[in-house]
């Protein structure tokens, strides 16, 4: 399988996907996508070579590789035939399930957890059947494949901590105490992010002086605190535009903004484009 050409850096389309599940052939991507889900590919059959950010590998048949998608990735190359079932689950639902820490900060801090062919032992379920289950709405569905997915990174987790090296790459008590108290604003992020936020709101959680926590959250992120919760409220109106037909002012305060020209602003600071114009470009009549 020849490597095509790696010089150009690539386009990025930054769709949401919100809970996203399926199985289908596996093709290269002419774009790179980035958003803001956990995603999980697993390669059922065939190979792909793959970037992430400046990374590439190839990931071979019973191979599994996990992360979150905020990187911007992409599928370079595939062996003819190749299939895969992958899935995409909201942010605010791994942060909820409480996970093992080495497992989530890995995630969390940008690394891709690669897996091998050692997931078959893990009886892989039906990516598609909850994809199928969670759309029909109801309730009780909805919840289950919530429960299931809980479960299965719980799995996940155990089986990665038991295959992965013991070398912890958060051994510092200082790094530990820091990835605590930055984990608690992402999450506090995540669940209000739509909601009239100041950054007194945000790093109440913590308990902390609120210009350290700021420095912490750089330190650890490699942006602003207020720069995250703008990539928050912009990848929920990307997804909104996408897949509603809401107007562009209901949006905008849908996602936490207190006018429609802000919300113009840092949609083009982000997008270099407009809101109208995004939802032009990805929806084709």
């Amino acid at each position: 399988m020849a490597k095509p050409p790696l010089h150009k850096p690539p386009k990025i389309v930054t769709k949401s996907f919100g809970f996203s599940a399926t199985r289908e052939r596996l093709l290269p991507m002419e774009s790179a996508d980035q958003h803001n889900e956990i995603e999980l590919n697993f390669i059922e059959q065939g190979e792909m070579v793959f970037r992430r950010g400046t990374e590439i590998l190839t990931v071979s048949e019973g191979s599994t590789i996990l992360y979150w998608a905020a990187v911007p990735h992409q599928v370079l190359a595939v062996k003819p035939g190749s299939e895969f079932s992958w899935f995409a689950l909201p942010l605010s639902w791994f942060l909820s399930w409480k996970l093992p820490e080495d497992f989530s900060h890995r995630l969390l801090n940008g690394e891709m957890v690669f897996l091998g062919g050692s997931m078959e032992n893990l009886s892989l379920p039906s990516f598609a059947n909850w994809a199928h289950d969670f759309a029909s709405h109801e309730p009780e569905l909805q919840l289950a494949v919530k429960l299931e997915m809980e479960a299965f990174f719980h799995r996940l987790a155990f089986h990665f901590a038991r295959t992965s090296s013991k070398q912890s790459s958060l051994s510092s008590a200082s790094e530990e105490y820091l990835c605590a108290h930055v984990e608690k604003m992402v999450s506090y992020i995540t669940e209000h992010f739509r909601e009239s936020l100041t950054m007194d709101d945000i790093v109440k959680a913590t308990g902390l002086n609120a210009e350290y926590a700021m420095r912490l959250f750089r330190k650890r992120w490699g942006v602003t605190l207020w720069t995250f919760l703008l990539q928050q409220r912009i990848s929920e109106a990307r997804r909104l535009l996408l897949l509603s037909d809401a107007t562009l002012a209901d949006i905008a305060f849908a996602c936490g903004f207190q006018s429609l020209s802000r919300f113009y602003h840092v949609f083009n600071q982000q997008c270099h484009c407009s809101p109208g114009v995004y939802r032009k470009r990805h929806l084709r009549v």
